[in-house]
This record gives C-alpha cells, structure tokens and sequence, in this order.
C-alpha cells in the first residue's frame, strides 16, 4: 500500500470509517462530516504553523509524528478490513 500523506487520503479514511460504523449514514450526515473534517483539518495545521512560527519546532515535529502513528493504526485498520 503506497502511503500517501494528503488531506484528501485522510478524508477518504475518514470517510470509509464513518459509513462503515454507520456514523455518516445519509448524504447530509457525510456532507456535515466533510465540513467538519476540514475544519478540524484547518485548525490543527493553523496550530502546528503557529508553534513553528514561534520556535516549537521540537514540540511541532512530536506533535506530527504522535498523529502520525495514529493515522497509520487507522490506515492499517481499514487494510485488515479491505481483506
């Protein structure tokens, strides 16, 4: 599996995730689930861009990486799930 590291990949995680659990079960509920994905998405990256601005590099690159294993639990989830 090639990983790739978008906002795009994650929303179609996200999304894959949220159908399967039945979270997103109609056209509006996933329509809510979009905005508020990148809205989220939006946040997180404005923060992240603030700590580098100020000089938290270190604090910004563990921040990164913590989320970094968290997406990859989710992505070898749906794997096991595809198979």
């Amino acid at each position: 599996m090639t990983t790739k590291r978008s906002l795009r990949a994650l929303w179609t995680i996200y999304k894959r995730t949220s159908v399967m659990r039945g979270f997103a079960s109609s056209k509006r509920e996933l329509a809510l689930s979009h905005v508020a994905f990148y809205s989220g998405a939006r946040g997180v990256l404005k923060v992240l861009d603030y700590m580098i601005e100020h000089g938290e590099t270190d604090a910004a690159v563990r921040t990164i990486r913590r989320f970094g294993r968290q997406i990859k639990v989710i992505q070898g989830l749906q794997t096991r799930k595809a198979h």
